[in-house]
């Protein structure tokens, strides 16, 4: 009877360590095949909307590359094309950009392969006036030719350095992802996920900048997936029975005025008649 038991407690302890050697084998087969975000998603691993995103494989997290995007928003916002999009030439490059970002109303935007090379190259150009210290919008078009070989690249959009002194250079890159005509298509904007984000939208907004100034008043209306954000407004701009608030859109990335205004308003530069 002992011999026996001790036959089953030695045969349990065996396949114990067999299936601890299998799970382990099993973990380590996961963690060398999976090396990063793409290959984490492709496998069919549980992802996290978050900004960046993040996914999920056993015990390892892998983040999603979005280039140096969230370190250079205070002074450069880019709205098309964003990171990891799939971009086709002619490509147009749309955004904001402190006015300290350009010289004499523009800088430049180079298109690179995987391997740095360039591949395209243009000019941003401000659409409005630039000598401010707020985000003025623009564009910019580059045309290139598709690599053969890998299709992942990086935008680069640099200040304008005209000093040429090192200490004055920055810029922003985003990773991106180069598709045929046939291939292309639109990619949907990551939708806002913080009031944090949608500040910022606001403040770059060109019509609610024309208004006043956006504060940290605000509401979320989850129906329409909009903030409201309070503005200070300008003296000039001050309507009577008036309360304007800029509106960012939490999926379009977008933001409008909305006056807010009570009771019968009067068309500008319009008098009254009275019988």
């Amino acid at each position: 009877m002992k011999k026996i038991l001790i036959f089953i407690i030695i045969l349990i302890a065996i396949l114990s360590f067999v299936k601890i050697q299998n799970t382990n084998e099993e973990k380590n087969s996961v963690e060398n095949y999976i090396s990063n975000f793409k290959e984490c998603v492709d496998s069919g691993n549980p992802v996290m909307e978050s900004y960046p995103r993040q996914c999920n494989a056993g015990d390892e997290t892998f983040t999603e590359d979005i280039g140096n995007e969230i370190e250079k928003s205070n002074f450069i916002m880019l709205s098309n094309p964003r990171p990891n999009q799939n971009v086709k030439s002619p490509l147009i490059i749309e955004g904001h950009a402190k006015g300290s970002w350009f010289f004499e109303g523009s800088f430049p935007v180079v298109l690179t392969n995987w391997d740095g090379l360039i591949i395209g190259q243009g000019i941003a150009k401000a659409q409005g006036e630039w000598m401010t210290e707020e985000f003025v919008p623009f564009t910019a078009t580059i045309e290139f030719e598709v690599p053969s070989y890998k299709n992942n690249g990086a935008l680069i959009l640099k200040k304008d350095n005209p000093s040429g002194l090192p200490e004055n250079d920055d810029s922003l890159e985003i990773p991106v992802f180069f598709s045929g005509e046939e291939e292309a298509k639109d990619d949907i904007l990551l939708p806002l996920e913080s009031f944090e984000d949608a500040l910022k939208i606001a403040e770059a907004n060109e019509e609610c900048s024309k208004v006043g100034t956006p504060t940290d008043q605000y509401v979320y209306n989850e129906n329409s997936k909009t903030w409201w954000i309070g503005l200070e407004q300008k003296e000039e701009t001050k309507k009577e029975g008036c309360n304007p608030a800029c509106v960012v859109y939490k999926e379009k990335r977008t933001a409008e005025v909305n006056w807010r205004c009570t009771g019968l308003i009067m068309p500008e530069n319009k008098e009254k008649n009275i019988e």
